[in-house]
Parts: structure tokens; sequence; C-alpha cells
């Protein structure tokens, strides 16, 4: 069909056949008739396209099956010579379709956008495709039935083809075009790495939970002990971090940390301490700003930059706590909506609980405040944290950060 079309469309009218100036002027090219009627080249472009879109999706899948084949493998990703896992995937998935499309203009700009947004579609496919094994692949080994020795450095090393497939799919844009035409493509790139990113989230999350349940308590007022712990395990599991890409590295430790300070919040909602008098409200006011002094420099560490950092709603947390007249614990729980717009009355509620100190009228006060006063400033631009930690104790799965890994 390719052969046919180029014969017809350029080689019979060109320099070699009817086009050749030999001829003289007895052969006019632009009297003649075309050898193809234009229903004749729709029918056989339509029919090209589909037996290339067959021939792409298979090939695709070739790829995507021996890339899965290693995820549950015995050794650790491939890296390059950066120390970057790496992969050839992407590569071959972006020159399997690039060279499709290029072939094209030898025939014809209608054939050439045909295949192009064949292309699209297919790459499109083959990210739900990714995905879906994605899924295939976290559920059989939190299941227990297909248990990957290195399951999270497979899941980072997804998150740098994604990036690899982002940085490199404007090879696909026709000259001329506009890069909106790729929008369903970066669209499902970025579904795939919130995916990815969620994955690993979640098992920091399961791994952090056992060492968050001692959070409040009396041992936790009196020591940094518990939240040593907390960062020593942050610490560990974001080591193989550095593998992934910028700016991805900074997507996933920015997760990371806003993991780590939802579990906390999460933990310092559900009633286990109340304060015995001004000493012990004291302890948790300053626990909490050496709590957020600590992991603003386990993440700082780690190089996550500090305009990401969510631990300092922990020194908000802190003024309500250290407040000695609880007359004005109003104007502080309207600073803090200012601050943080999705804070709610449980929310508020629960920290006034832990305080112990707080009569029912002050409560009923402090608690009106959160509708009298001014409506959050709009240019705040934090993203939720208060939203995702229901009160009282919610399900695993529903306190799960949401953003741009959900």
């Amino acid at each position: 069909m390719f052969a046919l079309l180029h014969w017809a469309l350029h080689v019979y009218t060109g320099k070699e056949m009817m086009g050749n100036l030999e001829l003289g002027p007895e052969a006019d090219v632009s009297q003649l008739e075309p050898l193809l009627t234009s229903e004749n080249i729709e029918q056989l472009e339509a029919a090209f396209v589909a037996q290339v879109q067959v021939s792409v999706a298979q090939w695709l899948k070739k790829a995507l099956d021996g890339e899965v084949a290693e995820w549950s493998g015995e050794q650790e990703p491939p890296t390059d010579p950066s120390g970057f896992y790496h992969s050839p995937m992407p590569a071959i998935v972006l020159q399997i379709l690039a060279e499709n499309i290029q072939v094209t203009n030898l025939i014809s700009d209608s054939l050439h956008r045909r295949v192009h947004n064949m292309a699209v579609s297919e790459l499109g496919a083959f990210l739900r495709s990714f995905s879906d094994a994605l899924i295939r692949f976290s559920r059989d080994h939190l299941r227990g039935e297909a248990v990957a020795p290195h399951y999270v450095p497979y899941l980072l090393a997804a998150f740098n083809h994604q990036s690899a497939l982002r940085s490199s799919v404007s090879v696909l844009l026709p000259d001329g075009e506009a890069s909106g035409v790729l929008a369903p493509v970066e669209a499902a790139l970025d579904d795939v790495q919130r995916r990815i990113c969620r994955l690993v989230l979640e098992v920091l999350q399961v791994e952090l939970q056992p060492l968050f349940s001692a959070l409040p308590s009396r041992r936790w007022l009196l020591s940094s002990e518990l939240l040593d712990g907390v960062c020593e395990q942050t610490s560990h599991f974001c080591q193989n971090f550095w593998r992934v890409r910028k700016p991805g590295v900074q997507l996933l430790l920015a997760e990371a940390e806003r993991t780590v300070v939802l579990q906390y919040l999460r933990a310092l909602m559900q009633g286990r301490l109340v304060c015995r008098g001004t000493d012990e409200r004291g302890q948790a006011a300053e626990r909490l700003r050496q709590d957020a002094a600590q992991l603003k420099e386990l993440f700082l560490g780690l190089g996550l930059e500090e305009s990401a950092h969510c631990a300092p709603v922990l020194l908000a947390l802190r003024e309500l706590l250290n407040l000695h007249d609880p007359t004005l614990l109003g104007l502080e729980v309207a600073g803090l909506r200012q601050q943080f717009p999705d804070v709610s009355e449980d929310h508020v509620s629960a920290l006034l609980d832990l305080r112990g100190d707080v009569s029912r009228e002050h409560r009923q006060a402090a608690l009106s405040s959160l509708q009298a006063g001014p409506p959050p400033s709009p240019s705040t631009g934090r993203r939720a944290l208060f939203s995702l930690v229901p009160t009282p104790t919610p399900s695993l799965s529903s306190c799960l950060p949401s953003g741009p890994c959900s």
C-alpha cells in the first residue's frame, strides 16, 4: 500500500517517469489524469493506517511485556552512568512511533496527519496498559502472590520512565503544530506519575503507621525518641530517591514529607493525650517546635526545597497549645484558619481537647471564630492538609494524601 501510494503520487509524475525532460513538450504532466482517484487514495491511506496501527500496538505490547517481566527479578533496576534508574523502553516506544510518523512524509500531508493521530492514540493506550500493569504488580506484591524483592526501586524506575517519555514526547509533534495536540498524552503521563507516586507513598505510610501509634503520649512529651524513629525510617525509605531524575525527585520528596506530616496530624487528632496542666501544655508546645525543626532538618538534608515543606503547620498548632490565656483562643483559631483554610471544627476541637484546660464557654467562642473571622486569603497557596485528616480515626485508605500523587 505504501509503495503504491508513493508510486502513484510521486514517482509517476516525477522526473524518472512522466516528468522527464526528454519527453519534451509532447508530455504535459499537468494534463495527465491521476492514476488513482481521490477515493482510491482515501481507501489506501485508511487501510495503511489500520495495518500500521496493528503492528505498532504489537510492538508496544512486546516492549511493555519485556519491561514488566523484569519488575519481579532478583536484581535491582539498571542505572545509567549518572546513577539514575534507566531502561531503554521509553526510547524504544518513541522510536517506534516517530519512525512510523516520519516515513509518511514521503507520501502526503493527509497520511502524515492520520499516522500522527494514530501514534498519539496508541501512546495513550500504551500508558493506560502501563498503569494497569503497575496496579497488578502492586496488588500481587502486597497480597504476597508474587513478592517483588525490589518493589519500591522498580516503582521509582517506572517513575523515571515516565519522566523520560515526557521530556522526549515532543518528537511526535508535527512541524508547525501547537504543543496542545499532545495534551491527551501529557494528561495520561500525569495520571501514571500520580499512580506511581501514590504506590510509593502507600509503602512509606504502612511503615510509619506503627511508629505514630505512640504519638502523642507522655513518652512523646519527654523525649524525641519517637520522632527519631520516624526520621530514621523515612530517611532509609527515601535513600533511593536520588536515583530519580529531577524534577521527579522533588515531587517524591515533597509528597514523602507531606505523608509524614499527615500521619503526624492524624495521630495528634486521636485524643490519646490530654495535658494535665500548664507544664504539660508547655512540653507539648515545645515538642511540636522541636519535631517541626527535626522534620525540616531531615528533608532539607534529603534535598527537598524548603518552600515545599508542610512541617511548619506544626508551629501553627504549637501556638494554639502554648497560649496561656484561654480567652484568646478565638484569635489563635482565626489565625490558624487564615493559614490553613481547610481546618475544621473537629480538628480545632481535638486540639482543644489536647490542651485539657478549655471550658465549654471558651470552646464555643473558639469554634465560633472559625466562621466569624475574615475569609482566608486566596493568596495563601497552601495545599490541603487538614481535610485529609478525618476525625475520629479513619481507615488506612482514607488518610492517604491526594494531590500530585493521587
